[in-house]
C-alpha cells in the first residue's frame, strides 16, 4: 500500500510540475545543443603497433628467449616509452610543430578569452618556451593504450585537421620505434666499451701471471735442484736465459730497422747492413727484407724459448718436489690459466658485442599505420544530444522538486497539516465541471464514485467525527459549518455546495446559506436567479418569516439554499452560531447541518467549520497555494481545538 501511495504521489508531482520540467528541459537542450553544434570538430587517427617481448639475436637465432613472467610489466613500460617526452620532442623537431598554428601558445578561443581576462599567464615567446608549449599540446593530443590481453599498442593523435592527425600518429609510432632501436644499440655499445675496458686489465693479468712462474723458477731454481737432485734443470734454465737474450737482441734490431725505415734514415740502415754503396731504394728494399727476416727469427726464438720453458716446467713438475713447492707452483699455474680464460672470454664477447651493435632490430613494429579519419571523433553529436536530453530531464525534475518543496505551494496532506498545525488534513482533487452543469459540485450527484465525491465524503466524515467527539450532535441545536478561504476564487462556493449536497444525500436536512456579501455566486452554481437574500431576511420586521421565504429547495433532497442579498450592505456582518440557529428555525425540518459561505472584513476569504459550541476550521487552499494571510490563518487555527484542513 505504501508503495502504491508513493507512486501515486510521484505521478502527481510530475503532473503538477510538468510545465516547469518542460521549460528547464528545453532550455538545457537549447543551450547545450547550441554549444555542441558550434564546437570545433576533433579528428582522431590511430596507428597499431605490435611489441615483441622476445629477445632477438641475429648472430644466434636459436638463443632467442621467449616471453617471461615480466612481459606485462614490459608492455606497460613500452606504453610509457611511446608517450615519453623524448619521443614527442623528436616528432616536434622532425615536423617543425613549433611553427604549426595548432601548437602555438594561445591559439585557441578559450586560451584567448582566459588571456584577455588575465586568468592565464602570457605565453613565453622564447624558443624554449615555444618548444615547451608545443610539447605540452602534443602530449595532450597523443594517447597510448594497450589492447587488453595482447601485445598491441594503439597510438592515437587527436587534431583539428584530419590529415595532420594521421601524419602525427604515424610520426609518433616511427619515433617510438626509432627511440627503442637507438636505446638497444646504445646499450650494446655501452656493454662493449665496458668489456674493452676490462679486456685491458685482463691482458695485464695474463702477462703478470705468465711471468710469475718464470720469476718463481728463477728465484727458487737452486732450492728446486737441491730438493730434486736433477742437474738437467740447470742446463734447461741456462738455455732459456740464452734464448731470452737472443729474443731481446733480435727485437731491438727489428725495432731499430723499423724506426730508421719509417724516418728515412738510410745512412743508419747502410751502417746496419755494413754496405755503404747501396742506393736508397736498394737500402729500403734490403731493410724491408731484413725486417721480415728478423721478425721470422724473432718468432722462432720465441717458439724455442716457449718450448724450453715448457720443458723446464715439465721437468720441474716431474721431479720429486716438496708439498709446499708443488702447491705454490700449482697456484701459479691456475692463476695463469684463469687469467688466460678470462682474457679469451672478454676478447670473444667484445667482438660479439661489436657485431651486435651493428645488427640490432627493434622490438616493435607498425602492423597498421594510421589512416585519415573520415569522421570527427568529437563531438559525437547524436550521443551528446541524448546525454544532454537526459541531463536536461534530470535537471528539470530536480528544479521542479526544489520548487515544489521549498518555493511552491502546499501539495500534500502532511504539508497542509504542518502549516495549519492540525491533526487532520484532507485534499479535494482538481475536477472539471461537467459540460451539462454549472458547478463541479454536481459530481457528487452525477459521479458519486469519482475521486472528487470521495474526497467530499471524507471531509464530511471527518467533520462528523470531530462533532461526535465534542458531543455536538447530541445537542438540540443544528451544527453549523462555515466554508471560507483567504483569497477569492479558491473554490469555497463549490466546496460548500458539494459538502451540503453530500450531507443531504446522507439523509440529513441541510441549509446552504450564501454569506458572501460582496460577490455572491452560489446562485450561479445552482442555475438560479438571485432574489431575496440573507441581508433582506435579517433586515425584515419578521426575520423568521423572511428567512423562510428566502430559502429555495434544490433538486437534491433535504437541501435548501438561501442567496446573498441583491443590495450590498455598507458593512459586512459575520454570523454567530446563535443567530444562525435562531434564523434557521422556519425551515420545514430543523436542518441537521447549515453551511455558509462568508467573507470577513479582516480576511478576504478562508474556510472553517463551526458548531454551536466550538468552531472546527476547514482550510481550503486552491491549487496548493498557501493562504494569502498566514497571520489570520494561524490566529484562526490557534483559536480552535479540534480542526480539519482540506486542500482544493
Amino acid at each position: 500500500m505504501g508503495g502504491e501511495i508513493d507512486l501515486r504521489s510521484a505521478f502527481g508531482f510530475l503532473q503538477r510540475q510538468v510545465r516547469l520540467i518542460i521549460i528547464v528541459f528545453l532550455a538545457t537542450l537549447l543551450v547545450a545543443g547550441s554549444v555542441i553544434l558550434t564546437m570545433t570538430p576533433i579528428y582522431t587517427a590511430t596507428a597499431l603497433v605490435m611489441v615483441d617481448p622476445a629477445d632477438k639475436n641475429l648472430l644466434d637465432p636459436q638463443a632467442q628467449v621467449g616471453a617471461s613472467n615480466a612481459v606485462d610489466a614490459r608492455i606497460e613500460g613500452e606504453v610509457l616509452l611511446a608517450k615519453s617526452d623524448n619521443v614527442l620532442l623528436t616528432v616536434i623537431e622532425e615536423h617543425d610543430l613549433v611553427n604549426n598554428p595548432e601548437f602555438r601558445a594561445g591559439s585557441g578561443t578559450l586560451s584567448q578569452l582566459l588571456g584577455f581576462l588575465r586568468l592565464l599567464e602570457p605565453a613565453n615567446n622564447t624558443p624554449e618556451g615555444a618548444q615547451q608549449e608545443a610539447l605540452a599540446k602534443l602530449s595532450r593530443m597523443v594517447s597510448v593504450e594497450r589492447n587488453r590481453g595482447t601485445f598491441l599498442l594503439s597510438i592515437s593523435v587527436a587534431s583539428e585537421n584530419a590529415d595532420q592527425a594521421s601524419l602525427l600518429a604515424n610520426a609518433v609510432a616511427a619515433a617510438y620505434i626509432e627511440t627503442q632501436l637507438s636505446a638497444k644499440v646504445q646499450s650494446t655499445i655501452d656493454a662493449r666499451d665496458l668489456v674493452l675496458h676490462q679486456l685491458g686489465a685482463a691482458r695485464q693479468a695474463v702477462i703478470a701471471s705468465d711471468g710469475s712462474f718464470d720469476r718463481y723458477v728463477g728465484d727458487n731454481l737452486a732450492t728446486i735442484i737441491e730438493q730434486t737432485g736433477n742437474p738437467e734443470l740447470s742446463s734447461i734454465r741456462s738455455e732459456v736465459d740464452r734464448l731470452g737474450a737472443l729474443r731481446m737482441a733480435a727485437a731491438a734490431e727489428q725495432a731499430t730497422l723499423q724506426t730508421a725505415l719509417a724516418s728515412g734514415d738510410y745512412a743508419r740502415i747502410a751502417n746496419t747492413l755494413a754496405d755503404p754503396t747501396l742506393t736508397d731504394l736498394e737500402l729500403q728494399a734490403r731493410a724491408s727484407t731484413l725486417i721480415e727476416d728478423k721478425r721470422a727469427a724473432l718468432q722462432q726464438i720465441q717458439a724455442d724459448e716457449a718450448a724450453q720453458l715448457q720443458a723446464l716446467q715439465r721437468a720441474i713438475l716431474a721431479s720429486d718436489l716438496s708439498s709446499n713447492t708443488l702447491a705454490e707452483i700449482y697456484d701459479l699455474q691456475q692463476q695463469a690459466e684463469l687469467a688466460r680464460q678470462q682474457y679469451d672470454q672478454l676478447q670473444a664477447r667484445s667482438q660479439q658485442l661489436q657485431a651486435e651493435a651493428t645488427m640490432q632490430l627493434a622490438d616493435s613494429r607498425v602492423v597498421s599505420p594510421a589512416l585519415r579519419p573520415a569522421h570527427a571523433s568529437f563531438p559525437n553529436t547524436g550521443l551528446s544530444l541524448i546525454l544532454v536530453a537526459l541531463s536536461g530531464l534530470a535537471l528539470g525534475i530536480g528544479v521542479a522538486f526544489i520548487y515544489e518543496h521549498f518555493i511552491g505551494g502546499i501539495t500534500t496532506d502532511e504539508q497542509l497539516a504542518a502549516l495549519a498545525k492540525t491533526n487532520m488534513a484532507l485534499t479535494i482533487p482538481r475536477a472539471k465541471t461537467p459540460s451539462s452543469h454549472n458547478s463541479v459540485s454536481d459530481l457528487v450527484l452525477e459521479a458519486p464514485l469519482s475521486a472528487f465525491s470521495e474526497s467530499i465524503r471524507r471531509i464530511r466524515t471527518n467533520i462528523d467525527h470531530q462533532l461526535a467527539k465534542k458531543n455536538i450532535n447530541g445537542q438540540d441545536r443544528a451544527p453549523v459549518v462555515v466554508v471560507t478561504s483567504t483569497v477569492p476564487g479558491e473554490g469555497k462556493t463549490s466546496a460548500a455546495l458539494a459538502l451540503a449536497q453530500s450531507y443531504a444525500l446522507s439523509g440529513r436536512n441541510t441549509l446552504l446559506v450564501d454569506c458572501d456579501l460582496r460577490r455572491p455566486g452560489l446562485h450561479e452554481h445552482l442555475g438560479l436567479a438571485p432574489s431575496r437574500g440573507l441581508i433582506d431576511a435579517l433586515a425584515a420586521q419578521d426575520p423568521g418569516t423572511a428567512l423562510k421565504s428566502a430559502m429555495v429547495r434544490t433538486r437534491t433532497p433535504s437541501c435548501w439554499h438561501s442567496s446573498a442579498p441583491t443590495v450590498q450592505p455598507v458593512q459586512p456582518i459575520s454570523l454567530s452560531p446563535a443567530a444562525i440557529s435562531t434564523n434557521s428555525s422556519p425551515a420545514p425540518r430543523k436542518p441537521s447541518t447549515s453551511s455558509y459561505s462568508i467573507r470577513r472584513p479582516w480576511a478576504r476569504s478562508s474556510t472553517a467549520s463551526t458548531s454551536p459550541a466550538r468552531r472546527t476550521p476547514l482550510s481550503c487552499l486552491s491549487n496548493g497555494r498557501p493562504p494569502a494571510s498566514r497571520t489570520f490563518a494561524s490566529r484562526c487555527w490557534r483559536s480552535t481545538v479540534p480542526s480539519t484542513s482540506a486542500m482544493c
